[in-house]
């Protein structure tokens, strides 16, 4: 991919916190413009040497867990959004939460629900084929595409499927007798105490063919022989482009994407490290709507405010993203679908109940990507207290 060549100065690197993250106050976007496109791509991959954001509220899991309330489950995630200062492994998190989009409304177990969002937080900078294999065996994974009844002569498909149709290959790169063969592989995977659980009784340990080659496979193996498809590569590719990117990217940008995904064997920290150093990101500017998520956080960080997690569920539910309980197997649509006239009077009910400390134009630029027009900045100086719901109530406010 052709590296990004441009200035790199506030807007760019403000670019860089909104996408790769949920933004950062003026200062901290300052800070990183100092280091140049890719010493701001490698720094925010890789993150800083110590978060004790990150530390402290990992010390708070287990008490948060043991509630066994979803709500109270949704408010730690969101403030780790807000607090950690690898703002990358965040929001990667909610992408591998979209993409094995599984719902507390079904799985009926708040602690299992959290136990998967922390593989993603754990795993998803890392190699995608450990990734992979850790959701797979993820109790909230197999109840919800009903592992649990997939057993040696009576193989349940609905895993195998998606699989191949939304995790790793997309439609049109597999055959109906993949998914059957599949699906035998995946016999007696189930759930033992709360924990994934490999019964051999009833697993199919026959022969199978899945994409073409014939084998004795296990779960695994089908990871495996799905990973080395060219179809894995420019499948993810273009669903990591269209989350930080563009909604709609290119067969020749999804091409180059995916090469690079394969020829650094899915690591993904690696990989995003090339992307966010690109022409092609740096380039895409204002092309996203952001996400409920990603309105409400990235507004609290640039502010330097705090987050009112109880209220915030409410307005994320009412703008149309429920944290744990995407609406179906492929998750939220995203982009132009988080914008109507329900939800669009949400966003700007949303702004009224937020204050931010910071005001100025540092912080318009840290939000809306450029400073205020003339029009705008007499507007937002004659705000008075209500500075956060006019500058949230600019268009600008919910791009990224």
């Amino acid at each position: 991919m052709k590296p990004f060549d441009g200035p790199f100065d506030f807007d760019a690197a403000a670019h860089l916190w909104r996408r790769a993250g949920f933004g950062a106050p003026e200062a901290r976007i300052a800070e990183t413009a100092r280091l140049g496109a890719a010493g701001a791509a490698k720094a925010i991959v890789r993150g800083p040497a110590k978060d004790e954001a990150a530390a402290e509220m990992d010390s708070i899991y287990a008490q948060v867990v043991g509630t066994g309330k979803v709500d109270a489950i949704r408010a730690y995630f969101l403030q780790r959004m807000v607090r950690c200062e690898h703002q990358l492994r965040e929001k990667l998190a909610l992408f591998w939460h979209g993409h094995f989009a599984t719902s507390v409304l079904k799985v009926n177990e708040p602690s299992w629900m959290a136990r998967q969002y922390r593989i993603f937080l754990e795993r998803g900078l890392g190699a995608f084929a450990d990734l992979l294999g850790a959701v797979t065996r993820d109790p909230a994974m197999i109840r919800w595409l009903d592992n649990e009844t997939n057993s040696k002569g009576h193989p349940n498909e609905n895993y195998a499927r998606e699989l191949f149709e939304l995790f790793t290959l997309g439609e049109g790169n597999y055959a109906e007798s993949d998914i059957k063969e599949a699906a035998r592989a995946f016999t007696g995977w189930h759930i033992l105490a709360d924990r994934y659980h490999f019964s051999a009784r009833l697993h199919d340990d026959g022969e199978k063919e899945v994409l073409g080659v014939r084998g004795a496979w296990n779960g695994d193996d089908v990871c495996r022989i799905a990973l080395s498809q060219p179809a894995c590569g420019r499948f993810l590719a273009r669903k990591l482009l269209q989350f930080f990117v563009v909604p709609e990217p290119s067969a020749a940008d999804v091409e180059a994407f995916g090469e690079v995904l394969r020829s650094r064997g899915y690591r993904i920290g690696e990989c995003l490290e090339v992307l966010f150093a690109s022409a092609l990101f740096h380039g895409s500017r204002g092309a996203l709507v952001k996400s409920p998520i990603e309105f409400v956080v990235t507004a609290v960080r640039v502010s330097g405010g705090r987050l009112d997690a109880a209220a915030a569920q409410g307005d994320l539910r009412a703008m149309g993203q429920d944290l744990l309980a995407p609406p179906n197997v492929k998750g939220w649509p995203g982009h132009l679908a988080w914008i109507n006239t329900a939800t669009w009077l949400s966003r700007v009910d949303a702004g009224r109940r937020l204050r931010f400390p910071a005001k100025g134009d540092g912080v318009v630029a840290a939000l809306c990507g450029q400073p205020p027009g003339p029009e705008d900045r007499a507007r937002l100086a004659g705000a008075g207290n209500d500075f956060a719901h006019a500058l949230l109530s600019l268009p600008e406010a919910h791009l990224s």
